[in-house]
């Protein structure tokens, strides 16, 4: 895709499907690298002018959002966590681009909301829980999610499901509730700094994942 030839109808539409994001996010999702892209230099301030996009300091760089998720109470608190589900969505998605994303809030009032889902040709459907250490103490939080995938997964999209746990805490803290939590073969969990290390657009093939059904180490493709 040439960097002059992205519309602005395409930044809103991927920015609808991203939580909070970077300018790294939408590089990375346009061109697969992070050389500098003059497009998204420009294109990014340009929304926020129209006020398509909203733009928030943090730390040392700017992240963007929708206004959407702007009216939010304490959107401050929700920005690291978003760019988490953002970064996950990004690397899985350009690890087989044949996927269609499916947004957060196209699952609302199915009774479980994962942060974004993904479907792909063969009839399957990617579902992503980012977790925090906080939520992670709290396992009755994350076991109780797991109940509410099995009993309300989201139906209408006719897809096999598989659900990603990507938690924020050392590796052999998720191997530990794996082996005490097996949960069938649906799910698959991993931790978030492992996550991060895998070569960009290699997110599905490396075996990084202890699957729910035996604990074992396995890749999601």
């Amino acid at each position: 895709m040439g960097r002059h030839s992205i519309s602005q109808k395409r930044y809103l539409e991927v920015a609808q499907n991203f939580h909070w994001a970077g300018r790294e996010h939408y590089q990375l999702w346009f061109t697969g690298s992070l050389k500098r892209h003059k497009r998204t230099e420009v294109m990014l301030p340009r929304l926020v002018e129209k006020k398509k996009l909203k733009a928030y300091r943090f730390g040392n760089r700017l992240v963007y959002t929708v206004p959407r998720r702007d009216r939010a109470n304490n959107y401050f608190l929700k920005i690291e966590h978003g760019l988490a589900c953002t970064e996950g969505l990004v690397r899985i998605w350009r690890s087989n681009m044949e996927g269609k994303v499916i947004s957060e809030k196209e699952f609302r009032g199915m009774g479980v909301i994962p942060e974004w889902g993904i479907t792909y040709p063969s009839e399957t459907i990617l579902l992503f829980e980012f977790c925090t250490s906080d939520n992670f103490s709290r396992s009755s939080l994350v076991k109780n999610k797991m109940l509410r995938y099995e009993n309300d997964l989201p139906a209408p999209f006719d897809f096999s499901p598989i659900v990603l746990f990507v938690i924020d805490v050392a590796r052999d803290k998720v191997k530990r509730f794996i082996e005490k939590n097996l949960t069938g073969e649906r799910f698959f969990f991993t931790d978030y700094e492992t996550f991060l290390r895998v070569p960009f657009g290699k997110q599905l093939q490396t075996p990084i994942y202890f699957w729910g059904e035996d604990g074992r180490e396995c890749p999601l493709k």
